[in-house]
């Protein structure tokens, strides 16, 4: 009987049946050591995280949020990935042309019509529109040399209006060929 239930209990469980909720101090300390762990080349490379780094992260929080019972997998893992997911849907729409971002707020800046359209194609950024992303600015510092961001790279209009700048700023330096003629 006892293998019956076991067996049933077992089947109660998968994807999304047993969520976690985590805590607004939880994804806090994740996101605080996660970018500690982004400035040390122990722990980060050019393609991303070292092996063995989750297993840092549970130690890491767990030492300053020791009832938590937070494990590298599936809670950590699967948490990185949301975070991974919402910062790069962001970090596209604000590279795009109609999307702005209120630096003081932290929150994006759109018509709910264009957000609304676009979510029908971008599925990863429902949810993020009216709702502040408070750790924009720090998931940019862990993932923006990774992926291409609006902080990486500028559009071609940007680079147009930045070399049209640089243009007025120097003062013209034309040489004549009169000169030359008249010695």
């Amino acid at each position: 009987m006892e293998a019956s239930q076991a067996k049933g209990e077992a089947s109660n469980r998968g994807r999304g049946k047993n969520k976690r909720y985590w805590t607004y101090e939880e994804d806090a300390v994740l996101i605080r050591y996660l970018h500690e762990l982004s400035c040390d080349p122990k722990w980060k490379c050019e393609n991303g995280f070292k092996n063995g780094y989750m297993n840092k992260l549970e130690e890491m929080i767990n030492g300053v949020l020791p009832n938590c019972g937070l494990r590298a997998v599936p809670h950590i893992e699967s948490r990185i990935k949301h975070w991974s997911e919402k910062y790069s849907a962001l970090a596209e729409m604000l590279s795009t042309s109609g999307f702005g971002w209120d630096a003081e707020k932290k929150i994006l800046q759109v018509d709910k019509s264009v957000f609304d359209g676009w979510v029908k194609t971008h599925k990863k950024a429902k949810g993020l529109f009216g709702v502040p992303f408070v750790h924009y600015d720090t998931l940019a510092e862990i993932y923006a040399k990774d992926k291409a961001t609006r902080d990486a790279s500028e559009s071609f209009v940007d680079a147009i209006e930045d070399m049209d700048q640089d243009i007025d700023k120097q003062p013209l330096n034309v040489e004549s060929d009169e000169e030359d003629q008249m010695m």
